[in-house]
């Protein structure tokens, strides 16, 4: 995908909410800086939930939320700082936000201060990395850069490119999780956590724990007993997932380890997150 289709489909997210995407938009053409990525509703994780901010610009780590008339109320403005807080203490990351109760001219003028706090945020990092839409999805960036962080929101087109960042050289795979080449004891994993044919998985609001469940009654005691037997008890995950876009991603949740302690044949597979970055590795060929 190129960036004007990345680009016009970030706006068309946001073309039934008139306000929303006129803020958007202008933000985005006075900004005027192809070197500077933007994404529409943004999922940020908070410790009760999950929250979308209207836009976020992951380079300068800063999110614009745009308050309509019903955040104004006294209830949603507590919630809303709240929330705020959450996102603020999760990430580190600036919120900036535009009232468009308004008038037009304020409307326009709190956008025009935003465009400039973008521009000195840019200005403020000497190693700057410019947008790249073709290279942020393939694995050799994140192979030279040795890993891979939840700082970097990683999110894969395929498995395929997931897989390879760790020693392998696939062309193709059609499996739901494949041996570490490098690191005998963990598997790199592609699950839905989220209820499927097959699967009871789930993943809770701090994406610290993944519930491993299998549907099928007489599937539930093997497969609990497969890996509580199993050497390989950790698993580097990337989530099956949509993107902003509507296509299925894989995106980096982290390395997780298998609780013993906690599953059981009524709880299912336990898995806890013991790390946010993990190493990548070369193809074994090279």
């Amino acid at each position: 995908m190129d960036k004007i289709n990345y680009i016009t489909r970030q706006f068309s997210r946001a073309e039934k909410k008139r306000f929303e995407h006129y803020v958007v938009t202008r933000i985005w053409h006075l900004l005027n800086d192809l070197s500077v990525k933007f994404v529409t509703q943004q999922y940020v994780t908070r410790p009760e939930g999950r929250a979308l901010t209207d836009m976020y610009f992951p380079q300068l780590k800063i999110h614009i939320e745009i308050d309509e008339g019903q955040h104004l109320t006294k209830a949603n403005i507590d919630s809303d700082k709240v929330r705020e807080a959450d996102i603020i203490n999760a990430t580190g990351h600036q919120i900036l936000r535009v009232d468009v109760t308004k008038d037009v001219y304020s409307i326009n003028e709190a956008i025009d201060n935003i465009v400039f706090q973008l521009r000195v945020e840019k200005a403020k990092q000497p190693t700057f990395q410019p947008w790249d839409i073709e290279a942020e999805q393939t694995p050799q960036i994140y192979i030279d850069k040795g890993y891979i962080s939840i700082e970097d929101d990683v999110a894969f087109n395929t498995c395929v490119d997931a897989a390879n960042c760790f020693g392998h050289n696939y062309k193709g795979l059609q499996k739901g999780g494949v041996d570490h080449p490098m690191e005998e004891n963990t598997i790199i994993w592609f699950p839905k956590l989220y209820e499927n044919e097959e699967w009871l998985n789930s993943i809770s609001n701090d994406e610290k724990e993944i519930i491993e469940v299998a549907k099928l009654p007489e599937e539930i005691k093997k497969h609990v007993d497969k890996h509580l037997k199993s050497t390989k008890k950790i698993r580097i995950v990337f989530a099956r997932v949509k993107s902003p876009l509507g296509d299925v991603m894989y995106r980096f949740k982290g390395s997780y380890k298998l609780n013993v302690d906690k599953s059981s044949y009524k709880t299912g597979l336990i898995w806890d997150r013991i790390s946010t970055k993990v190493n990548t590795y070369k193809p074994i060929t090279q």
